[in-house]
């Protein structure tokens, strides 16, 4: 063969092979995105036979997942109207401390719990909390230290917890087996202890928002013949400043505790 016959050759060799080359990489992408169809048809089959109401595949869509997304938007709206619109920032508050206590609720009836739900519940409470703090702290600024320092502890006092829950083993911060002190595994034992602690912390917060505006003084209620009508809010935060103060007893001395487990943590792998 002369030179350029085998240059032709060579050139022809070489088309063949980016040929071969464009081929099985389509052939590839082809079963890659066969594969990626059959995932997504098999997921959306399993979540029509299994039923929305039970354990399936596509855990964001759990029901009480879907509870947690709409007390996020909730509390979006209640944050948003804070300033201007004190009686919409009440109903929306309030519908968002509903879905807290259904989403559990609906976990447990249709056995829906997961990591990803509990996760998502416990942010959206810690930054509930502090947004309420927040709003707190600017309509009552000689308070607002007080404020800072109860988001602070709140959120530090989860946080903690739950890592120190993590490394321990634990799935959860609510196991018992993670608590060593008395009041700590009563609260999270007794569901109507636990409860009737974080909605005194609610109750007293959103009191004192209320107190702040003018619209909300006629909300008022004759207690006896012989006294002056009290402020129906006024009475709502002096029943909550005792779950509220056992609320923050607990918080400081699960921060404690979890401080603690982590250096125990710590020396076990030292």
């Amino acid at each position: 063969l002369t030179r350029a016959e085998r240059e032709r050759d060579r050139e022809r060799q070489r088309e063949r092979a980016v040929r071969r080359r464009t081929m099985d990489s389509n052939s590839s992408m082809t079963n890659l995105n066969g594969a990626l169809n059959g995932n997504s048809k098999m997921a959306m089959n399993n979540l029509a036979e299994k039923s929305f109401t039970s354990r399936h595949s596509i855990i964001p869509l759990y029901l009480p997942n879907i509870v947690g997304y709409l007390r996020i938007a909730c509390t979006t709206v209640s944050i948003a109207s804070a300033f201007s619109h004190p009686r919409s920032m009440l109903i929306f508050y309030f519908i968002s401390f509903v879905c807290d206590e259904l989403d559990g609720r609906l976990a447990r009836l249709f056995s829906q719990q997961s990591t990803y739900g509990a996760v998502l519940d416990m942010v959206t409470d810690r930054l509930s909390t502090a947004a309420l703090l927040g709003i707190l702290a600017v309509l009552y600024p000689s308070k607002a230290q007080i404020c800072v320092f109860l988001q602070a502890l709140d959120i530090a006092s989860h946080w903690c917890h739950m890592y120190a829950s993590l490394v321990s083993g634990g799935t959860s911060h609510k196991e018992l087996s993670n608590h060593h002190n008395w009041l700590v595994r009563s609260y999270y034992a007794n569901r109507i202890f636990m409860g009737t602690c974080c909605v005194s912390c609610e109750l007293l917060y959103l009191s004192l928002y209320a107190m702040h505006w003018p619209i909300f003084n006629k909300w008022s209620i004759v207690l006896s013949d012989s006294r002056p009508e009290v402020s129906i809010f006024l009475l709502f935060a002096q029943i909550a400043i005792p779950g509220f103060i056992i609320k923050q007893t607990i918080n400081v001395i699960q921060l404690v505790q979890s401080m603690n487990g982590l250096w125990l943590h710590d020396l076990k792998n030292m």
